[in-house]
């Protein structure tokens, strides 16, 4: 017998040590101390803890409720690039996985939700793979939806990093490099409000802004994820042409873009390839086996950006399958 309980701030250390320490699938973007940065009232909280009979701690959802075509959604989670249901180590057992996921199931409903989505954690940054897990929600009928990320992983990637290049862009690395062009870490405010800039700048086209604040992403790299968080820019002189912010996995030893944007006003010498380039350099000599370029796809996974994808692709990148499943809830 399983019993959900919703989450309360009382229980925050708790959630946050059982995913980044039981878990087979939890990363810190999915604990409170990642989640807590939104600001209150951005989103109505819904995220809930399982318990076993005994009390054990075995599950827990990170998730926000929403209203979507006048229904109710449950949303794992719209604040965060991965949530979906965690679940622990001793507990990924087919048959305790289908109990856990059934019990959700009858707790949304008794919660008046009309429709579950759930962004799982992908492969490559779970201690097991989620093959169990995408089998157990096709069983529960739910759909799956695929987006299509895609990450250098070292292993087996050459010594010499230019040489997985395709030619087009080990041309664009040497011509930056005789640009004079060069890399370093962010560490002031205002260098962060300038890759803020820059991303706004770089998302016009596509008539969005970005979702995140300049402090809020100083907050990330200075405070909140302290360690686990750094942004980085190339330089032509003193002005910032291309940057980025990077996540670090350390349980998985994954390093994971976001935020890769660049000067249009550069395009004719690719800033953004000699960053891609330097980011790769950087997260070898740190003993990372693998480097995320992040989803080349969109609406959750039915539009394909070939362009970004193929562009991801001239590095020597593999891909990966980041699984979204979705569900409506039947009402009794």
């Amino acid at each position: 017998m399983l019993e959900i309980q919703s989450y309360d701030s009382q229980y925050e250390a708790m959630w946050d040590q059982f995913v980044l320490e039981s878990t087979v699938n939890g990363t810190f973007l999915q604990t409170r101390r990642f989640l807590n940065y939104h600001p209150e009232g951005r989103f109505q909280d819904a995220s809930f803890m399982v318990f076993d009979k005994k009390g054990h701690l075995v599950a827990v959802c990170p998730a926000c409720a929403k209203i979507e075509d006048g229904g109710k959604l449950f949303d794992s989670h719209a604040g965060s690039t991965y949530g979906g249901i965690l679940i622990e180590k001793k507990w990924y057992k087919a048959g305790k996985v289908l109990d856990i996921i059934q019990a959700l199931e009858n707790h949304l409903r008794n919660c008046g939700f009309d429709k579950v989505i759930l962004r799982q954690t992908p492969s490559i940054l779970s201690v097991e793979n989620v093959d169990l897990l995408q089998y157990c929600f096709y069983y529960l009928g739910y759909q799956c939806c695929n987006a299509l990320s895609l990450y250098v992983d070292f292993d087996g990637y050459k010594e010499d990093i230019l040489a997985e290049f395709s030619q087009g862009k080990r041309t664009d690395v040497h011509n930056c490099q005789k640009r004079g062009l060069y890399d370093r870490k962010l560490t002031s405010f205002s260098e962060i409000e300038q890759l803020h800039s820059l991303l706004s700048k770089s998302l016009e086209k596509y008539h969005t802004k970005p979702i995140h604040t300049a402090e809020e992403l100083y907050s990330f790299q200075e405070d909140r994820l302290k360690g686990e968080c750094e942004c980085f820019g190339i330089f032509d002189g003193d002005k910032m042409v291309a940057s980025s912010m990077l996540f670090y996995f350390m349980r998985n030893s994954v390093a994971h873009t976001q935020y890769l944007c660049a000067d249009p006003d550069y395009k004719q010498i690719s800033p953004m390839t000699y960053l891609y380039y330097t980011t790769l350099v950087e997260m070898r000599k740190r003993g990372y086996k693998k480097v995320s370029w992040g989803t080349g796809t969109e609406n959750l996974g039915r539009y394909l950006n070939e362009g970004l994808v193929k562009s991801k692709e001239y590095y020597g990148s593999r891909h990966n399958v980041n699984l979204i499943f979705i569900k409506k809830i039947n009402k009794s």
